[in-house]
């Protein structure tokens, strides 16, 4: 009990901080007009150093462990929200590179120094947008050179799976980390093989491909780690899947089709024999009394393979009967054929009992996903009320946790596009589906057989959630506001509650959806942000009092709990080197302010025409991107080949006689000497070509974006005499637009 209540505690502490930092990033990305540019810059500095100041005293207080960390955690996400700010108010790029990698940096470095998994995540988040948007800004294109583009993600493929192998061998402490590194490298890999997406090269990254996965495969069959095998097996099932899908893309005739069944039988009658080996497979156990036993590990590789050949069965043998009916015989109503395969495939396998497994539950998934797809393709709602039956007759015919889970994530989809024929709504079909969702998961808990109790908690839990969260977005008017409060809530209680019962599962769940809410609420644009930064701070505060009352209300209880804590939590010797990466981010940050203001103060004033457009940046707010007429000069071949490693140029400009707008005249030289009237502005050259000046975007009022689209021709920009350039604010004809 007294555990229960001490993790509950440090969970409010985490639901309150998250809500505050989260009602700060959205509060400055609404880019709010009444605030001097001293105003904007002064919380900031507060907020880091405050909390940087908080984590040093909590750090000396027994039992405050938990509280330091996440002290020094917000400390800092407020620099990097003060990164972001700074590029907001001089209207520098948005989501560029440089943001995210300046933020990575200290966020790896309290991970090493701290060890704290947040530390760890956020690093690595920040490394991969710092990496992705150097070469492939969201307003760039990617590059049209397909060699370029694989090298590119050839070199983060690699560095993940160098991760995982430090994560691995126990050099970095990061049990997440080994599982997105892990995911991410194949993955990775996978797409550089696709021959559609890469014609040139995409096949010859087959090779390193199978390699990744014969080694792969080799080294977590060696180390008998069970989980990553499953991983192996379905990213194995997936390449093979992806393969036989650009195959039929080039390959399409009636011959590619038969083959396809003709694999999928000889596939499936391999594996059977094969499986049957890998059971009968017992080696005597080693002496070694740490060694795992060896027919346990036996038992998952089997398993593992079951479903790989069954992932792979069913997608390869459902796309080619697919395409052979509809695409090559030349039946006037394929749905029926289709329809009618489905039905005979379910009851046949439900009832035959003594059909090998694979076999078995191969047929059964071809005929759910054929019979049902087709069902639902062409609005059959009384054939999709008949699939709802065999699926939960399925359901309670088949045995295996994780079967009953597949079979119950069917019948939800199927029943899902039952409700949209009958209701016709998404936000009255996600309604139902929340509420059918939330009353299994309470009914299942009184149900005493646990394996009919265990896949409904597993499958119909995250789905309630998720339909939940999804319907958050859909909803009108009261309703919307509703929702929103509603989820927020249920939410929070499940966190409590799976803190209670000390439910891991659930908790992760909950965690997740609490994470996706605050993050994906950003871009709904039917609250302002403003409104959500109000709510979210009074909500994180409200969370944040409630935790200490009940804090200090079982203070005599929770005495022990933190006398036994380590409360030295910093590693050895860091303290001091943590100071002084504070002192450099407030440094940091004081000098870009310094060199932008002394711009403004000492810079040439210039116009320049544009053409803008306007997209949200990913933490600071609305912006409209400038595209300007000297984007596009004629450059050299030499430059050109150049522009994905963004070469750093400079142009010199003149004013037009007329206008007074100026004008591209040519590329600079260095130590040339510029005419009257001529001055000099550095630039870089982009993904597609054209010349970046820093000047390509201009950060506006939330909601506003529409009307600087249609009412700015020119943009007043300063600039220094070394060609750095700061825009100043946006032009109609005559008049300012703000």
């Amino acid at each position: 009990m007294m555990k229960s209540k001490f993790v509950s505690i440090q969970l409010g502490y985490v639901l309150g901080a998250s809500s505050l930092l989260t009602a700060i990033v959205y509060f400055f990305a609404t880019n709010w007009q009444a605030l001097t540019r001293a105003q904007k810059f002064a919380p900031i500095f507060i907020l880091i150093f405050g909390f940087y100041g908080l984590s040093v005293w909590l750090s000396h207080k027994s039992g405050r462990e938990f509280l330091s960390r996440l002290g020094l955690f917000a400390s800092c996400i407020s620099f990097g929200v003060g990164i972001a700010l700074i590029g907001q108010t001089y209207n520098s790029h948005a989501d560029s590179y440089s943001l995210f990698a300046v933020w990575f940096v200290p966020a790896l470095l309290y991970a090493l120094f701290t060890r704290w998994q947040p530390f760890y995540i956020l690093a690595y988040i920040l490394g991969h947008l710092a990496y992705l948007f150097y070469f492939f800004p969201l307003w760039r294109g990617n590059p049209d050179t397909e060699a370029i583009e694989i090298i590119i993600l050839l070199v983060l493929a690699i560095a993940n799976g160098c991760l995982y192998m430090l994560t691995e061998r126990g050099r970095l402490h990061s049990p997440i980390l080994r599982w997105v590194a892990f995911q991410a490298a194949l993955g990775i890999m996978l797409w550089l093989s696709n021959s559609i997406a890469y014609e040139q090269y995409g096949p010859w990254m087959n090779l390193p491909l199978l390699a990744v996965l014969a080694v792969v495969i080799q080294y977590v069959r060696k180390t008998k780690n069970k989980s990553y095998l499953l991983f192996a097996g379905l990213w194995v099932s997936m390449t093979v899947t992806v393969k036989y899908i650009e195959l039929a893309i080039r390959y399409y005739s009636e011959l590619f089709y038969i083959g396809g069944i003709l694999f999928v039988i000889l596939f499936i009658g391999a594996n059977v024999k094969f499986v049957q080996v890998v059971r009968a497979w017992n080696p005597p156990a080693e002496k070694d009394n740490e060694a795992k036993p060896e027919g346990d590990f036996t038992k998952w590789v089997a398993r593992v393979l079951t479903v790989s050949v069954i992932v792979i069965g069913t997608l390869i043998g459902s796309l080619s009967l697919i395409g052979l009916v509809t695409g090559v015989l030349g039946f006037r109503d394929p749905q029926y054929v289709l329809i009618g395969f489905g039905i005979l495939a379910i009851v046949s396998m439900i009832f035959a009992v003594h059909v090998n497994s694979l076999v078995r539950y191969t047929l059964l998934c071809c005929g759910l996903l054929i019979g049902a797809g087709a069902a639902a393709a062409m609005d059959y709602t009384i054939v999709l009320v008949i699939f709802l039956a065999l699926t939960i007759l399925a359901f309670a015919n088949m045995t295996g946790k994780v079967q009953r889970i597949l079979f119950f994530l069917v019948s939800e989809a199927i029943a899902a596009f039952i409700l949209h024929n009958l209701l016709g709504h998404s936000v009255a079909v996600f309604l139902v589906l929340t509420t059918i969702l939330f009353v299994i998961f309470i009914t299942a808990q009184l149900i005493r057989n646990e394996t009919v109790r265990a896949p409904l908690q597993y499958s119909s839990f995250p789905s309630f959630l998720l339909a939940f969260f999804i319907l958050t977005f859909i909803t009108e008017f009261s309703w919307y506001y509703m929702s929103n409060g509603l989820y927020f809530l249920a939410v929070i209680a499940v966190l409590i509650i799976s803190r209670q019962l000390q439910s891991s599962w659930t908790f992760s769940w909950g965690m997740t959806f609490w994470i996706a809410f605050l993050v994906y609420k950003y871009y709904d644009l039917a609250w302002k942000l403003l409104h959500k930064s109000v709510s979210l701070a009074i909500l994180g505060l409200l969370i944040i009092g409630i935790t200490v009352w009940y804090e200090q209300r079982n203070r005599q209880a929770l005495a022990a709990e933190h006398a036994q804590a380590d409360y030295s939590w910093y590693v050895k010797g860091t303290r001091l080197l943590i100071a002084v990466l504070l002192m450099l981010q407030l440094s940091a940050m004081s000098l870009q302010i310094g060199k932008s203001e002394w711009l403004l103060s000492h810079g040439q004033l210039i116009k320049l025409e544009l053409a803008p457009l306007d997209p949200r940046s990913l933490m600071q707010g609305d912006y409209v991107r400038l595209h300007y007429a000297i984007s596009d000069p004629e450059l050299p071949a030499e430059l050109e080949r150049d522009r994905f490693f963004h070469k750093k140029i400079a142009v010199v400009l003149a004013p037009d006689a007329s206008t007074g707008v100026y004008e591209f005249r040519r590329l600079y030289t260095k130590g040339e000497q510029l005419s009257p009237g001529e001055i000099r502005m550095n630039g870089t050259i982009g993904g597609l070509g054209n010349v970046e000046y820093g000047i390509e975007t201009y950060f506006i009022p939330e909601g506003t974006g529409q009307d600087v689209e249609r009412n700015a021709r020119y943009a007043v920009v300063k600039v220094s005499a070394n060609g750095d350039a700061i825009l100043v604010r946006l032009l109609q004809e005559t008049s300012l637009v703000r």
